[in-house]
This record gives structure tokens, C-alpha cells and sequence, in this order.
């Protein structure tokens, strides 16, 4: 039986697997073994993607490594939602748009479960800070054989402070 997802995401982004020298497919993510392994692999992916967007030297072969030609790249602000184009030229829309600062994604803190196959299609949330004008990004990235196909935040703004203690702690 076919994926349907799968199957929608490869028709979309075209094949995300990379192909090596000798013309062997590869999928970058395919030795995680577990679901933490993977989420780990993918969390550090969107990272690096995003800050390679960021800077003004990226090299264009590393980010087409990381994100599909069609990949498509979005984010909210109040109540509308923007489009911010595709492949790397919207990861880099993306990355401008946050400038944060900072991240954190969550691991996975359960049972180790194996993941049946790490080079189907996968989403894992990370947030972006810009601290400087307080703005979180939750991001949520979907990717395929471990290439990004698409990435949907919202822009959020947030205070932080320190937690008054009781005088008797």
C-alpha cells in the first residue's frame, strides 16, 4: 500500500534523496535508529539550515542539501498567514524574517522506539528567539528522506522574568 503523504511530498518536492558521485540514492538520516536518534538528527538539520540562510556567504550546494527545491516556507503573524516563497531563497525569507538569536527544540525523553524508517516523511518543532525584540517562532518542520519539504511557524511575541521566591526558601 503507498503512503499517500509520502507519495504527495515526492510528487511536490521531487526527490529529496540525494544522489551520490556513483548515482546511488542517499538518505542522510537513515542510520537513526530510534525516534530520539532521528528527532535529534532533524532538529539539528533546521538549525543548520536556518542559519546557514542567514548568513550572507551560505554556500548554495550545503543548503540545497538540507531543503528541497520546492520546500515551502510560511509564517503567521496576528491573524495572517504569509507565504514566504520556496526553497532556500524562502528558508533564507524565513531566517531574515526571525532573526533570532537562540533555539531549543525537546528531545524525546521515553522509551527508546526504534523508527521503522527514518527516510520517510517526519515533522519535528523547534522554536527560534529573538530575544532582542522578544519573538518566539514555534517552527514546524516537515522533511523527507532528511531533506526539509516544508516549514510552518507563527511569529509570537513573550515576556520573561525572574519568579519571586517565598521569604522562607
Amino acid at each position: 500500500m503507498i503512503n499517500v503523504a509520502t507519495f504527495a511530498l515526492t510528487m511536490l518536492a521531487g526527490s529529496p534523496v540525494m544522489e551520490t558521485t556513483s548515482g546511488k540514492a542517499v538518505c542522510e538520516v537513515a542510520d537513526a535508529r530510534t525516534i530520539a536518534d532521528l528527532r535529534q538528527m532533524l532538529g539539528r538539520r533546521a538549525i543548520e539550515a536556518l542559519t546557514l540562510a542567514a548568513t550572507q556567504q551560505a554556500d548554495e550546494s550545503s543548503l540545497t542539501n538540507l531543503i528541497a527545491p520546492t520546500a515551502t516556507f510560511s509564517l503567521g503573524i496576528g491573524d495572517v498567514g504569509r507565504s514566504l516563497g520556496t526553497g532556500p531563497d524562502g528558508a533564507r525569507a524565513m531566517a531574515r524574517e526571525m532573526n533570532a538569536d537562540t533555539f531549543r527544540f525537546f528531545g524525546w525523553d521515553y522509551i527508546p522506539t526504534p523508527v521503522a524508517d527514518p527516510c520517510s516523511t517526519h515533522q519535528v518543532d523547534v522554536e527560534f528567539v529573538d530575544s532582542r525584540r522578544q519573538n518566539l517562532y514555534p517552527i514546524t518542520f516537515t522533511f523527507y528522506a532528511g531533506q526539509i519539504v516544508a516549514a510552518e511557524g507563527w511569529s509570537r511575541s513573550y515576556q520573561t522574568g525572574p519568579i519571586p521566591r517565598s521569604p522562607d526558601d
